[in-house]
């Protein structure tokens, strides 16, 4: 059975092993409301005893509630529960077995967020260090190369790039442990070479076993960790913080941008060119109302060569400055034209009475109807 103290996070939720992520969220809603430690102390239960009890739900939530943090704790629930070391056992011994970490994944290994004690930052800074020098050890008995430094956990008040280094490494953590010691065969007592090959592989195959479910503990205590370092929740709130003053100014520079273009439109003025265009009667919406009106009188200006399909527009040209100056022009050039007397050649003569006939039919501004 499970030793005292250690209870699996589904019987402490009062769930099944295949139960859904809505049934454990509606369990600890449930049980939160029954286990609050103010109403247990109502009940005659001591306030030390009633904090645990929400502590360990809350614990058992935290774990169950994640799905990464559910899957491994699924595969490694046995070894954890049934794991006969504490965490004081780890400074006993240089070799960390893969059992000796279980009993930190769990609220009850640290006591608050100081780095002394039973603190947090004091509890895994020592976990941590352990699994470093360990590995350090091993690489120095194999010959091998020298293992990368491990930055160090830090305390409270820790530059938030310690806190990205820590993690960055031991989130990657490879051991250099070639883990000889979980040989299942001794390959050397084989009886001939096919049998001994065959001892070989199988020890191969356990040794990678048990390599990969080394790496994937520390990396998995390591994720542990981070999810209840202070400085990372702190940090996640601060930087939620920051989005969401980011998304409001980007919000209220859009609302400004609308109020700067509306107050432009509002204070537009049409500039003196436009007015005197659609004074020439060039102006599309005129020029479709000239269509519509299609059985109406076609004006004509003889003068300045124009065609109005509409009163109003013929009656702007008339009162523009560019056709009382063309009328002008036009009037002295007849006036010439009458003083010239009878000495011209046929052909003038011809284009004289053409351009009489034109004149004839102007009235008095200079239009034909």
């Amino acid at each position: 059975m499970a030793l005292p103290g250690k209870r699996c996070h589904y019987e402490v939720l009062g769930l099944g092993l295949d139960c859904t992520a809505d049934e454990i969220r509606s369990a600890y809603r449930r049980l939160a409301l029954q286990r609050h430690p103010d109403k247990l102390a109502q009940s005659g239960v001591s306030p030390a005893e009633a904090t645990a009890a929400f502590q360990e739900l809350s614990a058992a939530y935290e774990v169950l509630s994640d799905p990464r943090e559910r899957a491994w704790y699924n595969s490694h629930r046995s070894q954890i529960l049934f794991s006969n070391s504490t965490p004081n056992d780890i400074n006993k011994s240089t070799f960390i077995p893969e059992s000796d970490l279980f009993p930190y994944f769990n609220n009850s290994a640290f006591s608050g967020y100081s780095d002394t004690g039973k603190g947090f930052y004091k509890v895994y800074s020592d976990v941590f260090d352990k699994i470093y020098r360990n590995e350090i050890s091993f690489a120095k008995k194999l010959g091998l190369g020298l293992v990368k430094e491990a930055p160090l956990l830090g305390n409270i008040k820790s530059d938030y790039s310690q806190v990205n280094a820590f993690y960055g490494y031991w989130l990657s953590f490879v051991t250099v442990m070639d883990f000889v010691w979980v040989d299942q065969f001794d390959a050397m007592n084989g009886m001939d070479r096919k049998s001994r090959r065959v001892m070989e592989e199988e020890n191969k195959k356990a040794r990678k076993k048990a390599r990969r479910e080394f790496n994937e503990t520390v990396r998995g205590l390591a994720e542990f960790v981070k999810k209840r370092d202070k400085r990372v929740i702190d940090m996640q709130v601060r930087r939620n913080e920051e989005a969401e003053r980011r998304r409001e100014e980007e919000k209220e520079r859009r609302k400004q941008m609308a109020r700067e273009r509306a107050e432009r439109v509002r204070a537009y003025e049409e500039p003196e060119w436009a007015k005197v265009e659609e004074v020439d009667g060039v102006g599309v919406e005129e020029e479709e109302e000239g269509k519509k009106k299609g059985d109406e009188s076609e004006l004509y200006c003889v003068v300045c060569g124009k065609k109005f399909k509409s009163d109003k527009q013929w009656k702007n040209h008339e009162q523009s400055k560019k056709h009382k100056e063309k009328v002008a022009e036009f009037r002295e050039a007849c006036g010439k034209k009458e003083g010239e007397g009878e000495g011209e050649e046929e052909e003038e003569e011809d284009e004289g009475k053409e351009e009489e006939v034109l004149v004839s039919d102007v009235d008095g501004n200079g239009f034909v109807s």
